[in-house]
């Protein structure tokens, strides 16, 4: 406890004086680009979310450093690309973007943002693996993480007393006659794979090795499981992750994957009624989550004074005890600091969001290659589409989805 407390007073410390460094005597305007979810619309309600949660931070921080004042304007993650380039040209640009791993890299590559600077010492309050996704080749990095969004399950409990542990107690409960939605998205279903054993084949695949015939079966067979789940009467597949989220809202499914990202959104709409749990097991182990890593790009078009006051932003966002206070106060993300620890036994959200991130990890370096790293929905999607509404087979959508694995670009 002693330790603990001598290390809050220094990190309070810290920011104390490090409001002298950035300045106090002039007031600094940021400008912040938020990328909403790939499948959302932007809604007056996610407008309200996004807007607590920024205005949480903004709070805080000029708690610290009263000078600042931060605007925000949300984006559709299709496009956020053309219209910052529209705004780079006329000088406008935001000082700060909140994106994904990989459009982080897309704006970097624009010239649309700058590389992050950051000392040893700050690369210590981030997880290791997490700078995998943000990293050139040259050392260069081009955001930092700031949260993590595990996919998980979410439920109507007034619906589902227990949540499903197995994937095989998942289909019994859809013959039950539990409303059962899924996502027809690659990335968003890849999560049945490491279920399933197929996710090292297809990460081979995704490599350009060459697959055993073991490999080629254990990918047959994920896709058996898909077609043999279409197939049921109450486990139905929807286009996105944003379908369901508007579905269980709306009570039409009780039984859905989800990104914690959703958590504050069903709540405000099913209130008690909402549960959550981790992805379901299958016969091959943990299920492979793909967790969304939220990230913050520092923007080209800022002056000294704003990007320095950007810099101190992200310094503060990734501090251990906000970081913390941030998590337990949200309930919705996990920290990218490893030095902080939000476990607790009576939170069954975090206990959920901590099984998650744990099954994520187990299969990093499978999933690293096929979602951290490149965008390949475009490529699969077509190949799963068929199956799922029953117009391929098994084996013919196995062929087709090796093959687009492998040409992957």
């Amino acid at each position: 406890m002693i330790r603990k407390l001598a290390v809050s007073l220094l990190i309070t410390s810290w920011l104390l004086t490090s409001c002298g460094r950035i300045g106090s005597e002039m007031p600094v305007l940021l400008y912040l680009a938020i990328a909403i979810d790939k499948d959302a619309n932007i809604e007056t309600s996610t407008q309200a979310d996004f807007r607590r949660r920024v205005e949480l931070i903004a709070d805080d921080y000029r708690k610290i450093h009263p000078h600042v004042q931060l605007q925000f304007e949300l984006y559709e993650h299709s496009k956020l690309l053309r219209e910052l380039k529209r705004r780079d040209a006329s000088d406008l640009g935001p000082d700060l973007i909140i994106t994904d791993t990989l459009q982080a890299h897309q704006l970097f590559a624009a010239g649309l943002t700058d590389a992050v600077p950051l000392s040893e010492a700050k690369r210590l309050d981030t997880e290791t693996s997490l700078w995998e996704r943000v990293m050139l080749s040259n050392g260069e990095i081009v955001a930092q993480p700031i949260v993590i969004f595990p996919q998980i399950a979410c439920f109507n409990k007034t619906a589902i007393n227990t949540a499903p542990a197995t994937l095989s107690a998942l289909q019994q409960l859809g013959m039950a006659g539990a409303r059962v939605g899924l996502p027809v998205t690659f990335t968003e279903l890849l999560w049945t794979a490491g279920s399933l054993g197929a996710l090292s084949s297809l990460a081979r695949a995704g490599d350009g090795d060459t697959l055993s015939t073991q490999n080629i079966q254990s990918i047959q067979n994920w896709i058996q499981w898909l077609e043999n789940a279409s197939a049921q009467n109450n486990i139905t597949f929807f286009k996105d992750q944003g379908q369901l989220e508007k579905l269980l809202k709306e009570e039409e499914l009780d039984w859905v994957t989800c990104n914690a990202n959703s958590l504050p959104r069903l709540r405000e709409v099913l209130g008690d009624k909402l549960a959550v749990s981790a992805l379901p097991e299958g016969p091959s182990g943990a299920a492979s989550p793909v967790n969304d890593v939220r990230v913050l790009a520092l923007g080209s078009n800022s002056s000294p004074r704003q990007r320095a006051v950007a810099i101190n932003l992200t310094y503060y966002i990734t501090n251990a005890m906000i970081q913390r206070n941030l998590s337990l106060r949200s309930l919705a993300f996990l920290p990218v600091n490893p030095n902080v620890d939000v476990t607790d036994s009576t939170s069954t959200t975090l206990t959920t969001l901590a099984a998650s991130k744990k099954a994520a990890t187990q299969h990093e370096e499978d999933l690293a290659g096929l979602v951290h790293q490149v965008d390949l929905s475009s490529q699969i999607n077509p190949t799963l589409i068929p199956l799922i509404f029953g117009d391929s087979t098994p084996q013919s959508s196995a062929d087709a989805l090796i093959q687009s694995l492998q040409r992957r670009p």
